[in-house]
């Protein structure tokens, strides 16, 4: 059985950091350079978002289809194999899976600048992240009390 109040309130933050995250590119990409700050902010709320995700696609993976995970990548890699969310979408966060994975180890290769063309291309993905996970989910046959 999921659990719904946990696959909520990542859900939530996910939105949340959707919109903190387009607060701080829609300043520009210069005016984002300007302020050591704004990196650091962009950076933190990436990683957060990703974990939020992949820790839906973990609960639910292993809850619906019996599948674990071995790391972030692979499980979006298996939530994209395993239905729960679009092919596309999959690859799409596969990629800032990996940019998480390099700013908590390799940290000092990332460009500021890439940083935040990345986080402006990719923002919409969070909701359509979202939106996909709620349709998954509605498509659940119910569970038997």
């Amino acid at each position: 059985m999921l659990d719904k109040d946990r696959i909520s309130k990542n859900k939530t933050d996910i939105l949340s950091i959707q919109i903190q995250i387009q607060e701080i590119t829609k300043m520009g990409k210069e005016t984002f350079l300007l302020d050591f700050r704004n990196p650091l902010a962009l950076k933190y709320l990436l990683i957060e978002a990703v974990e939020a995700i992949t820790e839906i696609c973990q609960h639910i993976l292993a809850r619906t289809k019996g599948v674990s995970c071995s790391g972030y990548i692979d499980c979006i890699v298996k939530a994209g194999e395993n239905g729960l969310i679009t092919p596309t979408l999959s690859n799409k966060l596969r990629r800032l899976a990996d940019l998480r994975n390099s700013l908590i180890h390799r940290y000092w290769i990332i460009n500021d600048g890439e940083l935040y063309n990345i986080c402006k291309e990719n923002i919409g993905d969070f909701g359509d992240f979202v939106t996909e996970i709620d349709d998954f989910i509605f498509k659940l046959p119910p569970v038997a009390p």
